[in-house]
Formats: structure tokens, sequence, C-alpha cells
């Protein structure tokens, strides 16, 4: 790994380190970011976000913690540290986001990295648990899933200081992935999303955005075989000073492939909300069929969300929609509620997480719904 860490440095080096004048950062302020994060190590209790009957890999600032880790005895499901699986990640290990300045500062930086590797039908849902207590931490995680092998992922980061994390995931022919990204530490958060599908693939996004005085998510979607379909739901929650920052790019490189994506973002107080999503038909990409949305709720007149939903096709013989809509609480739908005995803040609320509900709901795990509900409803009060 040493060369490709050096390579890793060389690029971070070149590209710089991100500011307005930096595409895909114009539209907030990242200086923060550039700020040194102190803080003191921690006792951790994971109690509250164990899901039961999963597979489970815990990560405490960046480092492997095997005494919170239950990796499982599922044959088809190889979850382990990157201390033991070192040979197996070098197939794929860094073979994407080459332009993004903190992909590469992790590349060069990280300590341990969670491998997931899956070969045929996983029946367990596998948990990736980051907890960061205290300064800069590097989280990365390759997902592989052989051909025909179907999964389900929850990847989430919880706790303080700044996190910087990559994942990268490899979805083989007919191979299928729900992946769940839960962001909740309350601190400064960085994040690198790749997903390469091959032929027949079905990748199956869902990403939450809760907390955090600045959390930024890049996602990106390379389509390198025929017939794959990825679904892409997301949600920011920002509140106070707040500023959640999503951006998402989809490259259709190859025919016959499907998009459909939902984002929506929840902004109140004086924060700041962006989706900006890049959707790429590129030529040759004939019968390519997307669908964008993105859908935002105001709660404050200081909030400000930036909406970009973008389509770039160059090739004819495809079927492409987008929109975007900002708005503010229905107030028939308010007085309504209120007419039923139900008080104005009750009524708020209720209708703020209806808005929110149909991305968080569709997640296919009961106890991680819940759980969801209730941290997003204690927000709202």
């Amino acid at each position: 790994m040493d060369q490709a860490r050096q390579d890793a440095g060389a690029r971070a080096a070149a590209l710089g380190i991100p500011g307005p004048r930096h595409p895909g950062w114009r539209l907030i302020d990242a200086s923060a970011l550039k700020q040194d994060v102190g803080g003191e190590a921690a006792e951790v209790s994971i109690d509250a976000h164990v899901l039961p009957g999963s597979v489970r890999i815990v990560f405490v600032n960046g480092r492997y913690a095997a005494s919170l880790s239950e990796p499982g005895n599922d044959p088809k499901v190889r979850v382990a540290p990157l201390g033991l699986e070192a040979d197996a990640l070098h197939a794929h290990f860094g073979r994407s986001l080459e332009a993004e300045y903190y992909a590469q500062w992790n590349a060069q930086q990280f300590e341990d990295c969670a491998f997931v590797q899956v070969k045929g039908e996983a029946q367990q849902a596998i948990h990736v648990l980051h907890v960061g207590t205290h300064g800069t931490s590097h989280a990365r995680c390759l997902v592989v899933l052989e051909a025909n092998a179907r999964a389900t992922l929850v990847e989430e980061y919880l706790g303080d200081g700044f996190t910087n994390a990559v994942t990268e995931v490899v979805l083989g022919e007919h191979a299928h992935l729900r992946h769940v990204r839960v962001q909740e530490n309350a601190g400064l958060h960085v994040g690198n999303t790749d997903a390469r599908l091959d032929s027949g693939a079905h990748y199956d996004s869902t990403m939450l955005s809760l907390a955090g005085k600045l959390s930024r998510h890049y996602l990106h979607v390379d389509y390198l075989g025929e017939h794959a379909e990825a679904t892409l739901n997301g949600l920011n929650l920002s509140d106070g000073r707040q500023v959640a920052d999503v951006h998402t790019r989809v490259d259709h490189r190859v025919p016959n492939c499907r998009t459909v994506q939902r984002h929506k973002c929840i902004a109140g107080g004086a924060s700041t909300s962006v989706f900006s999503g890049n959707i790429v038909v590129h030529k040759g990409a004939r019968g390519t069929d997307t669908r964008q949305e993105s859908r935002n709720l105001l709660l404050s007149p200081r909030a400000r969300i930036d909406a970009q939903p973008e389509l770039e096709i160059l090739n004819d013989d495809v079927s492409c929609k987008h929109g975007a809509t900002v708005g503010r609480i229905d107030a028939e739908s308010l007085f309504y509620l209120k007419s039923r005995g139900i008080d104005e803040a009750s009524a708020k609320q209720l209708l703020i997480y209806a808005f929110a509900a149909e991305i968080v709901d569709r997640i296919a795990l009961p106890a991680l719904v819940e759980r969801l509900r209730a941290a997003m409803l204690g927000r709202l009060a």
C-alpha cells in the first residue's frame, strides 16, 4: 500500500484543499474543515445503535474495534478489517474518486479499512459503524458483491470531531445491494462514495444526513454494464447554523440503464442545505431512462436551500426527466390538523416528519427505521 499512499498524497497536493472557487464547493462556506479539531478520547458505547441480528464491524477513530464487532459466521459473507484482508483489497482498492481532494487525503492517511465481500445471498444485514470521539479520523470501506450476490449494508457515522470517509462499492453482474448511509456525527463530516455497476446490477441507496456542524457527501454512480439500475434516495435535515451539502453524479456510459433519484432537504433556523445532482448520459448510451426529483422544505425565513438537479444528455433515444420544488409547510394541512384539536407545534412536527417519511420509511430494516424516526422526532420537537 505504500505506493498507493504516495500516489494519493501527490494527487491531493495537486488538487489542493477545495474552497469557494472549486467546482462543487461554491455554495457553502467550508472554512471550518481547515481548522484543527481537538478534543479528548472518550469511552465508547454503541448499545443504542446495535442492529439486532446483523453482522457488525466497528471502527473507533478510524481503527478497528474487535471488542465491539460481531463478524458472524455466514460462509457467503466476509467482513474483516484491512489487516486481515490486505491481499483481497488490491483488485478494487483506490480505483476511483481521483479528482476528489478529501478522498485522496483519506487514501494517504487512513489507518484501517472495512472489507465486505459477499458471494451469494447474505442472510443478515451488514452493519459498518464508525465512531469518532476526537480529532480527525479517516474512515474507509470497500464493499464487493460478486455476480448474483445480494446484501443489505448499513453504514453509520457517530460521534464528534472531523470524519473524512471513503466508501467504494463494486457490484458484479446481477448483484443487488441495498445501501443505507446514516451520518449523525455532531462535528465535521466529509464523505465520498463511489459505486460501480456491472451488467444487470441493482444499487438501492438511501443517504441520510441528520446532524453535524458541517457535512458534505459526494456520491458517484458509474454504469459499466448494460441493463443496470440505481435507485438513489436522500434526505438532509439541518437546523441552527448547520450546513448539509450533498452532491451526486451519475454516469450513464452504456445503453439501457435506469436511474431513479429522489432527494429531500429540510432546513430550519439559519442553516444551509444543498442538493446538487448531475446525471450525464454519454454518447452511445441509448435507451437510458432517468427520473430525478428534488423536493425541499423551508422551516425558517433565515434558512437557505440550494437545489440543482441537472441533466447532461449527449445522446438521442433516451427518456430523461427532472424537477425541483422549494416551499414551506402547507397552511391548509396545518389548519386541518389544528381543527382536529392538535396543537400547532405538534401539527408542524407531524407534517415535517410526514414529508421526510417517504425517504426514511423505505429502509427495509424496521429496527433502524424506528430508531431514526425517534431521533428525527426528537430533533423536530
